[in-house]
C-alpha cells in the first residue's frame, strides 16, 4: 500500500507540488482575511464603546476615574489593512476620532493622578471633592500672600496649587474636547468596516 502511494506521488510530482502550493496560498489568504475581519470587528466595537462613554459624559458631565474610553486602540495598528477599502476622507475621519478619544483618556489619567495625590495627602475623605464636574480651588497668585504661620510650608503649598491649576485646566479642556467629538458609528466608514467584519471566511478575494 505504501509502495503504491509512493509510486503514485513520484509519477504525479507536478500535480502534488501544485496541490501543496495551492493549499499554502489558500491558508495565507485565509489568515490574512481573518486578521482583517477580526481587526474590523474590534475597531467597530471600540468606536461603539467610546461613543457610549462620551454620550454618558455629555449627560452626566463626569467620567469614571478608573476607566478609559479606549481600553484598546486597534486602529493605529491595523490602518494599513483598510487602505484599499476606505477613502482618504474616511480614514481621516476614523483617525481623528481615535486621536480625540486618546486625548480624552490622557486628560482622565491626569485628573485621576491628581485625585490619588489628593487622597495621599488628605485621606480618603477627599475623594467626593474630585468628581469631574466639581469646582476646583482657584490658583494662588502673587497678590494673594500666604498667612505668616503658613510661611514654612510655601514650597508644598505652591506645588499643590500648581497641581490644582493643571487639573482645573484639564477639566476645562476635557469638557471642550468631549463636546466636540464627532460620532462616527453610523458613518459610511464604519458601515464598511461592519461589512468587512461579517464577510464569510471563504470570500478570500472580496
Amino acid at each position: 500500500m505504501v509502495h503504491t502511494i509512493l509510486t503514485w506521488l513520484t509519477a504525479n510530482i507536478g500535480f502534488v507540488t501544485l496541490l501543496v502550493g495551492g493549499f499554502a496560498i489558500f491558508l495565507y489568504l485565509k489568515q490574512k482575511r481573518d486578521k482583517k475581519r477580526d481587526a474590523a470587528n474590534l475597531i467597530v466595537q471600540e468606536v461603539r464603546y467610546a461613543e457610549t462613554q462620551v454620550r454618558n459624559y455629555r449627560a452626566s458631565k463626569t467620567y469614571p476615574l478608573s476607566s478609559t474610553i479606549l481600553p484598546t486602540r486597534s486602529w493605529n495598528e491595523n490602518i494599513h489593512l483598510f487602505v484599499s477599502d476606505l477613502s482618504e476622507s474616511e480614514i481621516d475621519l476614523i483617525s481623528t476620532f481615535y486621536s480625540q478619544a486618546a486625548f480624552v483618556d490622557n486628560l482622565i489619567n491626569e485628573i485621576a493622578t491628581f485625585a490619588m495625590r489628593r487622597v495621599e495627602t488628605q485621606g480618603i475623605e477627599a475623594i467626593p471633592q474630585l468628581a469631574m464636574n466639581a469646582p476646583v480651588p482657584l490658583e494662588l497668585t502673587p497678590q494673594q500672600p500666604l498667612a505668616p504661620q503658613a510661611t514654612p510650608a510655601v514650597p508644598n503649598v505652591m506645588v499643590q496649587e500648581i497641581r490644582v491649576t493643571r487639573t482645573l485646566h484639564a477639566h476645562t479642556i476635557l469638557n471642550e474636547v468631549s463636546e466636540r467629538i464627532e460620532f462616527i458609528f453610523n458613518s459610511p466608514a464604519i458601515d464598511k468596516l461592519i461589512r468587512i467584519s461579517k464577510r464569510k471566511w471563504y470570500l478570500l478575494w472580496i
